[in-house]
């Protein structure tokens, strides 16, 4: 099942406009995929409900290929038609379309294993590929969302963000947060460069 989910979601984030996206891409949705993984096993959760968090990880943001706001609502109907062709029962997917609505903006998880995925798609926030991440997202917007700020106001907007963001899961609180926190700093010293 996850094959025939990973090669159709491949197929469409490499062939639609998400091709285009330089952050919501196939090498995104691949390293969201691989956080669920590693978050599942260090949070020991059940095969089944990792099955369903690493298929939700895959369709997360194949609703890109439709538009662009309200996305989350595409990539549920996608991952529905998909799943109802491969004959899944409705409780699974339920909970494959749960998982992904969680990762609208604000994110608002209502179970514990759509709080995996909330993390694992926002795991960047943690470690240093933030600074690289958020590039690709500035450059998104302006060129998809025809979003122009400046330098200054971006890492605004970005410390805006950070603060205002909580892990959901247990291990997202306990060990990423200290990541977060970390990144909070370093753009605040940027800023301050500004104030000089």
């Amino acid at each position: 099942m996850i094959k025939n989910v990973s090669e159709y979601c491949t197929d469409l984030l490499t062939t639609s406009k998400c091709k285009e996206l330089p952050f919501h891409n196939l090498q995104h949705t691949k390293e969201v995929v691989q956080n669920v993984k590693y978050l599942c096993a260090a949070m020991d959760i059940s095969e089944q409900d990792t099955e369903v968090l690493i298929i939700a990880a895959w369709f997360h943001d194949t609703g890109f290929s439709v538009n662009y706001k309200g996305h989350e609502d595409e990539s549920k109907l996608i991952a529905s038609k998909f799943l109802n062709q491969q004959e899944v029962n409705q409780d699974f997917i339920d909970k494959v379309c749960n998982c992904i609505d969680a990762t609208k903006m604000p994110q608002c998880p209502t179970t514990t294993i759509a709080e995996v995925l909330c993390d694992a798609d926002i795991f960047h926030i943690s470690n240093s590929h933030f600074f690289y991440r958020k590039l690709l997202l500035r450059r998104e917007w302006e060129v998809f969302c025809n979003n122009q700020v400046s330098d200054l106001e971006w890492h605004q907007l970005n410390l805006e963000f950070l603060k205002k963001h909580h892990f959901r899961s247990i291990y997202g609180k306990e060990i990423l947060e200290k990541g977060k926190q970390e990144n909070i700093e370093k753009v605040e010293q940027i800023l301050r460069y500004y104030d000089c």
